[in-house]
């Protein structure tokens, strides 16, 4: 479950954690007042919605105005409040439809020297709590990263409290920092520590954290994840949840009861039965692919759920093309996979290669009526067909073109890897 932005803040103030003065404010008379009630200006204003580049992105009423906005007057500040509010802000990491804004958050601007990335996550290979840094903070550090993980140093925290000295210190000197900067370093993440811990958190993202010219560390920005796993005994994590707007890929197909993980590459999958589901993503990673996503559907009747997964990735623009994994048994038939697809495409246009392998109830039917229907699916006879297929598509860049990353994925599987920092 992820929390907004402001939200997040709260939590790391009260656990001792620096971050700026902030006020929410969810009309443009309040943003100008909140600058008013923070004190001389500079001011930063952000868009409040669950998801990270904001800086990157664009309104769709405006795509000159991004979610980040620096304000040196509080009229500034309403001006920018007023871009906002109300308007739908899409980055790298929402859906293409974007998240509508209803609050912004304004903050005192706090300039520092030195600015690093810093995040918090469960080890997948290990199962314990890593911290992933980089002396490369800001707006650049997704596409530093991508181009060489290396930039990334990692530790292991383990579970227990507090964090060993020896691994922070060693983060602090592989980032460069002096003595005053390496303590207040270690100072901060072993608060995130206990945080993580007594929170059920499964992700905490700083990014910006400055450093000032004294050595002292600053939170200017913050993502917060909560293990939804964990809510029945985070109460008041959950309460946030129910309050929050589902905008996300991630809870678009909760809401709409399948599983959905974005990736980091450019071939859409689709499967039903988490199971075959896996096997997909492997298959296409085997053959040197780069799956965007695993999507499991559960067995339904219901043919508008079926649309509306195909619409979820069809709305994806890193996606050069598709892979439909499907063995109909039981209450979910070969039909209604092909029906949610040609329903999708009425509402959106399918314009990919979609290789398709159905087999198991009424695979002859489904494959009757796509052929039928002129749309670009090639049928397979089996899962290596189809990975085979794929290959080939990927490697003409007509049909493949070009990928861009999840940011958040791709943390993850940095944070299972071997060999990056220590460990």
């Amino acid at each position: 479950m992820h929390i907004f932005e402001y939200q997040a803040k709260e939590l790391m103030r009260e656990s001792g954690i620096p971050v700026p003065r902030g006020l929410l404010a969810t009309t443009e008379s309040r943003a100008v007042e909140a600058a008013g009630e923070l004190g001389e200006g500079p001011w930063v204003v952000k868009a409040q919605v669950h998801a990270g580049g904001r800086a990157q992105g664009y309104f769709l009423n405006d795509r000159h105005v991004c979610g980040v906005v620096f304000a040196k007057t509080a009229l500034e500040v309403g001006s920018a409040a007023r871009s906002m509010l109300g308007s739908v802000l899409v980055t790298p990491q929402t859906a293409a439809q974007g998240e509508q804004v209803h609050s912004v958050y304004i903050e005192s601007a706090v300039k520092t020297p030195v600015q690093l990335f810093l995040a918090m996550l469960v080890d997948g290979e290990s199962g314990q709590i890593a911290c992933l840094a980089s002396a490369r903070g800001g707006e650049e550090i997704e596409t530093a990263v991508r181009e060489d993980p290396h930039l990334l140093i990692k530790t292991s925290l383990g579970s227990g409290e507090p964090v060993l000295a020896q691994s922070l210190d060693f983060m602090g000197s592989q980032l460069g920092l002096n003595d005053e900067a390496k303590a207040a370093l270690g100072q901060l993440i072993n608060r995130l520590h206990a945080l993580f811990i007594e929170k059920d958190l499964s992700l905490i993202e700083i990014n910006p954290l400055g450093v000032r010219e004294n050595g002292s560390v600053i939170a200017l920005d913050a993502r917060i994840t909560a293990d939804d796993n964990a809510l029945y005994r985070q109460s008041r994590l959950a309460a946030l949840g129910v309050r929050s707007e589902i905008g996300s890929v991630e809870r678009i197909a909760a809401q709409n009861g399948f599983n959905f993980v974005r990736l980091d590459g450019d071939v859409g999958t689709f499967s039903s039965g988490a199971g075959l589901a896996m096997a997909t993503v492997d298959a296409l990673t085997h053959i040197g692919a780069r799956p965007a996503n695993f999507l499991d559907i559960p067995p339904v009747l219901e043919v508008s759920r079926v649309k509306q997964a195909f619409l979820l990735l069809l709305s994806d623009e890193r996606v050069r093309c598709l892979f439909v994994n499907v063995f109909g048994a039981g209450i979910m038939r070969c039909d209604t996979i092909a029906d949610g697809l040609l329903l999708a495409h009425l509402e959106k246009p399918i314009t990919i290669p979609v290789v398709m392998r159905l087999a198991g109830t009424n695979a002859e039917l489904a494959a009757s009526r796509l052929e039928r229907s002129g749309l670009p699916v090639e049928l397979v006879p089996d899962l290596a067909a189809g990975a085979s297929r794929i290959a080939e598509l990927q490697s003409n860049p007509v049909e493949s073109g070009a990928t861009s990353g999840g940011w958040r994925r791709l943390l993850k599987s940095l944070a299972g890897s071997k060999g990056v920092g220590a460990s």
